[in-house]
């Protein structure tokens, strides 16, 4: 699968999902930017690509890192937010292992501790992404996780795990999230999406 998305971007192809940030993190956006805040804001973007929610990210104000497998995805991200003057970092990593502290132990100071918001869109692999992201919110913070639904005709090709909306919310069970949404939402004609927000106690 890395291999296959690394020859993709790495041909100058455009991820599948489009290079304007999904509507349900602009919905969300645009509420967290009514929110008072102090300070810059950090964000993380799993699975990024070439950083179509990374740019978003930055654009709304916050300091984002975004993470992919792909080093390919990850130069033309790190590329667009020089090219914009965007405040953010694209860093390379496998998210069946990859965290906040192994970013730091391998040499990345600048990969926060902890994030403010966190969100993953389309990532199909497993589940045990969403428990660990749960661990990597700031007290306060937002995750915002984005899959195919079972149904949907949108999506990964058959043997791609499409988790629903029932096994997703198990998966947070003992995080210490509280679910602040979560529902199946036709975004268009042929996509269904699974979504679901949940928030770290201050």
């Amino acid at each position: 699968m890395q291999q296959m998305w690394e020859r993709r971007y790495a041909a100058g192809e455009q991820s599948p999902d489009g290079v304007a940030p999904h509507p349900e993190v602009v919905a969300l956006l645009e509420r967290l930017e009514r929110e008072p805040r102090a300070g810059t804001r950090t964000a993380l973007d799993l699975g990024s690509g070439p950083g179509r929610h990374v740019l978003a990210l930055a654009r709304a104000g916050y300091d984002a890192t975004g993470v992919d497998f792909s080093p390919t995805a990850v130069r033309v991200l790190e590329d667009a937010l020089r090219r914009h003057g965007l405040p953010g970092r694209g860093v390379v990593g496998d998210l069946r292992t990859w965290s906040p502290q192994e970013a730091r132990q391998q040499g990345r100071a600048d990969v926060p501790q902890e994030f403010d918001l966190v969100l993953a869109a389309y990532f199909q692999h497993s589940l045990e992404l969403l428990r660990n992201a749960s661990g990597w919110l700031a007290p306060g913070g937002t995750l915002l996780w984005l899959t195919h639904a079972p149904d949907s005709v949108d999506g990964p090709p058959a043997g791609v795990p499409r988790p629903g909306l029932e096994e997703t919310l198990r998966a947070l069970e003992g995080t210490g999230l509280a679910v602040r949404r979560a529902e199946e939402v036709r975004t268009s004609g042929t996509a269904l999406d699974v979504v679901l927000e949940a928030v770290r106690a201050r």
